[in-house]
């Protein structure tokens, strides 16, 4: 429902056409009566990212031997009503789909973000939206104070056992100008309390030098020990 109501506000042209699962509506109308859902297809016998499964029995973590002394479990039964049908279901996984509203001295916004990839080796989340920036140029914003457009991206990739690499992209867009700044982060366990971590960043803002723009950029290689 959140996610309809979103692009219902957001307006954006692309949402008015609809879509191949409900054709007699908009998009807008079919994701928020939850007759098109915004989770991506799974044609396995066994998905990881499923939704409601049934409940498995509590495992015994005391069995008593004396006579009339009911067993201890990990959790306590839920105690059923006369009129009501107890279905034991619990989702092993969280949402994939979020909604964010707030603000400070800084900037004022509200976002909406979705997690397009998320596996064991590879997570990728998306996040964007509009906001008010107040003070410019502070946390990677535009230049001058006033509305502005959002974007994040989140990439997280498990390079076999030992490597992982990360990538994070920033972007704000307003009146004046544009700011973008990326991240890289690559990490190699060397041995089971030894880490070898080489970072890159960049920043790139379309006002700068000028109004010709300047980027900025800069990166580190660390050796970590954990104790």
């Amino acid at each position: 429902m959140l996610a309809g109501w979103w692009l219902a506000v957001a307006g954006l042209p692309i949402y008015t056409h609809p879509l191949p699962a409900a054709p007699e509506q908009p998009a807008v109308t079919a994701v928020f009566s939850r007759q098109v859902p915004l989770r991506r297809p799974c044609y396995r016998l066994s998905c990881r990212d499923v939704e409601w499964v049934a409940g498995a029995a509590r495992p015994r973590i005391w069995s008593p031997k004396a006579p009339g002394v009911q067993p201890r479990t990990v959790a306590q039964p839920l105690v059923k009503l006369p009129d009501r049908r107890f279905v034991s279901l619990h989702s092993p996984f969280s949402s994939r789909e979020w909604t964010r509203a707030g603000g400070n001295h800084v900037r004022w916004d509200a976002s909406y973000g979705l997690e397009a990839i998320r596996s064991p080796e590879t997570l990728l989340r998306v996040e964007f939206g509009t906001g008010f920036r107040i003070e410019p140029y502070t946390d990677y914003g535009t230049a001058a104070m006033g509305p502005v457009a959002r974007g994040q991206l989140q990439l997280s990739q498990e390079l076999g056992r030992h490597a992982s690499f990360t990538q994070q992209v920033q972007v704000e867009t307003g009146r004046e100008n544009t700011f973008l700044r990326q991240t890289l982060a690559f990490d190699y366990e060397l041995f089971p309390q030894w880490t070898l971590r080489s970072d890159f960043e960049l920043r790139h803002d379309t006002l700068g030098n000028g109004g010709r723009g300047s980027t900025d950029t800069e990166g580190s290689l660390k050796l970590r020990r954990v104790f």
